[in-house]
């Protein structure tokens, strides 16, 4: 896990929990620790992309965008520009201040 900073947008990278762990909340703390880490460094828009778990960042407010909504920092990160298919829901989340 982890948030890459872009000024004041950043992207959420690689929340997973293995499948032997999953249904003991790990992920809710793993995602809540990030978006802690996130507040603390000042980013003020979090993005993320995601093939399979979108569903579950719905529950801490995220919502679906389209990759046109993007700020273009984030947009040239290499999640956006390679790393991540182009069938990947892009999720974004305007954190609090």
């Amino acid at each position: 896990m982890g948030v890459e900073i872009y000024g004041t947008a950043g992207l959420l990278r690689s929340v997973a929990v293995d499948i032997p762990h999953r249904g003991l909340g790990l992920g809710i703390q793993l995602t809540e620790t990030a978006l802690d880490l996130a507040k603390q460094r000042g980013v003020k828009t979090l993005y993320l992309l995601s093939e399979t778990a979108a569903d579950f960042f719905l529950r801490f407010g995220f919502t679906r965008i389209t990759r046109a909504d993007v700020e273009p920092a984030v947009k040239g990160s290499a999640e956006f520009t390679g790393a991540c298919a182009d069938t990947a829901v892009v999720l974004r989340l305007e954190l609090p201040r």
